[in-house]
């Protein structure tokens, strides 16, 4: 029994002295993850995963992504917001169908693939080349650009209400045209 008390109050000794003197705690603030701003360059160079530069638009804000896009940007607000976005498919996926999805999205009737098409514009980029088209609903656009590259189709994609698609028309075909691969 003393000794069992002898080794209950040494180990109340030990525990009030500590191991030394007086200490040193550093204290360190690490932002978390979410806080970091990524950009294009922090994550080409990080991940090497997107093949292009670009120029962005001034007016144009980074947004959130969703499930299928690589990068996301917003302009405006409210009922007028724009969203564009940048995303890839493997090329089987074709770039036809990518364009006559984007007329179903703005309930359009459907029509055949020709004539969706016939607006289709080829933009000579430098080392590329791609496939740009407008598409004007009811009430919203979307102007679109697919680009092929390697393995992949590089999609290019801008929504809006038209009111303010006629205004971001310019600055979306500007940001299309200064696409280069690296």
């Amino acid at each position: 029994m003393i000794s069992s008390l002898r080794r209950y109050l040494s180990a109340v000794c030990l525990v009030l002295t500590g191991c030394g003197g007086a200490s040193d705690i550093r204290e360190y603030e690490v932002k978390q993850e979410f806080e970091k701003i990524l950009t294009s360059d922090l994550l080409r160079d990080q991940f090497e995963s997107i093949p292009f530069r670009w120029k962005v638009p001034a007016d144009w804000k980074a947004a959130e992504n969703d499930q299928f896009s690589a990068f996301a940007w917003s302009t405006g607000s409210g009922e007028s917001a724009a969203r564009i976005t940048v995303s890839d498919l493997p090329a089987s996926a074709g770039l036809e169908p990518q364009f006559l999805r984007w007329r179903g999205q703005l309930n359009l009737p459907e029509v055949d693939e020709a004539e969706a098409l016939k607006s289709l514009e080829t933009i000579s980029l430098k080392s590329l080349s791609g496939k740009y088209i407008e598409i004007k609903g009811d009430s919203e656009s979307i102007f679109g650009m697919i680009v092929p590259y390697k393995d992949k189709l590089w999609v290019f994609k801008y929504r809006s209400e038209n009111s303010t698609a006629e205004r971001q028309r310019k600055p979306f075909r500007d940001f299309c045209e200064s696409l280069t691969a690296e």
